[in-house]
């Protein structure tokens, strides 16, 4: 792109940034939180057949929102400690999703994340729960139809799931998983015993007490998620979770404490919550609502919390039904988790939704709100004091000393004549670019002037040190920011014209508690662009307000 058409924050950025080595802020976090998408190039380097290997764990951890392979890792272990079936069939169920996602020649970004293979792993799980293992010919039946149910969720994605999304704006979760076992369950039932024979269901233990029930149904709930009624397999999910999100496996205790505490308002055995029967829905919901599909917030919890006992209520109604000795899989968790969405668009519409092709881990989604809160909150103030005529710096206070001392150092350098103040000559010069060649020199001066005459934050007339460093702080504390702060914004977006008008301002603004502009902030922001600000212009505005 042309250097004449770029944005103050795009110039200042790309002429300064490599003048400019400061710290990462960012925290030392555990190395296998996250993603850990570094992998993926070694891994190619090695042996680019395993690559499907990554994504087939990536599916597996998935179910639980974990985009992971060492999460996926472990939890295969988790399903071996369960049973071998277990985690033989997830793999087949894995396998087939991603082999038919990429026979369709499906998006590759989506087969390398897993999204393709959660609800095959799933129906493998489920097989291996339901289904009975003690003949050479149904074992191989039944695997060949978890072939087939893999296969099948990847079509039902692809079709039902991405109407729904089209037509309500809804993920489709778990519901391919859903109908594909129902449909496997209900051909059981059909065909005789000896080919498809399913197993008797293991009988409950009867417990003393109501915090028996609890305690051993807070483990079991997150196995169940997987249908593995192994508490250490409960131990092992809860592990795979903590190891990619610490914060995930926070919300799923909390969402299965709250699970389990309603069923328990609404008299449910013991037993059944002693084997997490009524806590692992609470717990994908929770996950979910309280740090997936938002950023993590109180606001988030306390929704992603009213979701986990929403689930339960339709756990409960599931019961009242004709099909109550059906199983319900995670109908529950798919159903609340969809209502509390549409509600939330309704009753909550400063509760940003995080951009699917955004979704990472609830931390990331943290820090991304964390980082529009404290930008936004210095933006509304900076932008009252200029009306007022008060602008002053602000970042100088709450950085290292070390950080201060790397931008006098540069401005020493850049200041040619010594005299104390800088000029867009000579940061020009400076940066080895002669100002008065034609075309490209003398276009960089003159919005260079613009941008130090905004950043004379005193008005007399010349850019010192403190003022020059208060733009390189901002700057910096942007450039490093700019990925989380566009994923933030962009859900906010809602015509989808790539602007910010007003109406939009003020829910972004909602959206992390800072106060409304009002009209003569608004009148000031928008005057020369009524029809609103692009994203880079509205960076502009935070950077140099």
């Amino acid at each position: 792109m042309d250097r004449s058409v770029k944005s103050a924050f795009e110039l200042l950025r790309d002429l300064l940034e490599p003048a400019v080595d400061l710290p990462s802020r960012l925290q030392q976090l555990l190395p296998t939180m996250g993603t850990l998408h570094q992998l993926h190039g070694p891994v190619a380097r090695l042996n680019p057949g395993l690559v499907s290997l990554l994504a087939g764990l990536r599916g597996l951890a998935q179910v639980i929102f974990i985009n992971n392979p060492l999460s996926g890792l472990v939890l295969l272990f988790a399903f071996l400690v369960q049973s071998p079936w277990c985690a033989l069939l997830a793999l087949l169920g894995t396998a087939a999703s991603h082999c038919t996602a990429r026979l369709l020649c499906l998006p590759e970004g989506l087969r390398s994340e897993g999204i393709y293979g959660f609800n095959g792993a799933l129906v493998g799980c489920a097989v291996a729960n339901f289904a009975q293992f003690d003949r050479p010919l149904s074992s191989l039946i039944w695997a060949a139809l978890v072939l087939l149910g893999g296969a099948l969720t990847t079509l039902l994605l692809e079709g039902l799931g991405r109407g729904i999304n089209r037509s309500l704006g809804l993920p489709p979760l778990t519901l391919p998983f859903i109908l594909v076992t129902w449909g496997l369950l209900g051909l059981a039932s059909l065909a005789p015993g000896a080919a498809l024979a399913l197993a008797e269901p293991v009988p409950m233990p009867e417990l003393a007490s109501t915090s028996q029930a609890l305690t051993h149904g807070l483990l079991r709930s997150a196995g169940q998620v997987f249908l593995c009624a192994n508490p250490w397999s409960g131990l092992l999910v809860l592990l795979a979770t903590a190891l990619a999100s610490p914060l995930a496996a926070g919300l799923g205790l909390l969402g299965a404490l709250v699970g389990m505490a309603t069923g328990l308002l609404l008299d449910a055995p013991l037993d059944a919550i002693a084997q997490g029967l009524w806590g692992y829905n609470g717990l994908l919901v929770a996950i979910a609502l309280g740090g997936i599909f938002y950023a993590p917030s109180w606001a988030s919890l306390a929704v992603g919390l009213g979701g986990a006992a929403l689930a339960s209520l339709f756990q409960c109604g599931w019961s009242l039904t004709p099909a109550q000795g059906w199983p319900s899989l995670t109908l529950a968790f798919v159903l609340a988790t969809w209502v509390i969405q549409l509600l939330v668009r309704r009753a909550l519409p400063a509760l940003l939704q995080v951009s699917l092709h955004a979704t990472l881990t609830p931390e990331e989604h943290r820090q991304r709100f964390v980082l529009a809160r404290t930008l936004l909150a210095d933006f509304r103030q900076n932008l009252h004091l200029a009306i007022s005529g008060q602008r002053r710096a602000f970042l100088a206070g709450r950085v290292l000393a070390q950080m201060r001392q790397q931008m006098s150092a540069l401005f020493q350098r850049l200041d040619q004549d010594g005299n104390g103040d800088i000029s867009a000559v000579e940061l020009l010069e400076g940066l080895g670019i002669d100002p008065q060649q034609d075309g490209e020199g003398g276009v960089l001066a003159v919005q260079l002037a613009g941008v130090l005459q905004v950043m004379d934050l005193d008005g007399d007339g010349r850019v010192d040190v403190e003022e020059f460093g208060e733009l390189m702080l901002r700057l910096q504390r942007l450039h490093l920011g700019e990925a989380r702060l566009l994923n933030y914004l962009l859900p906010v977006d809602a015509n989808g014209d790539d602007r910010l008008d007003p109406a939009e301002l003020r829910r972004l603004l909602a959206s992390v508690g800072v106060r409304p502009l009002n009209a003569e902030e608004e009148s000031f922001l928008f005057s020369r662009s009524p029809d609103g600000l692009s994203w880079l212009q509205f960076v502009d505005q935070l950077l140099l307000t």
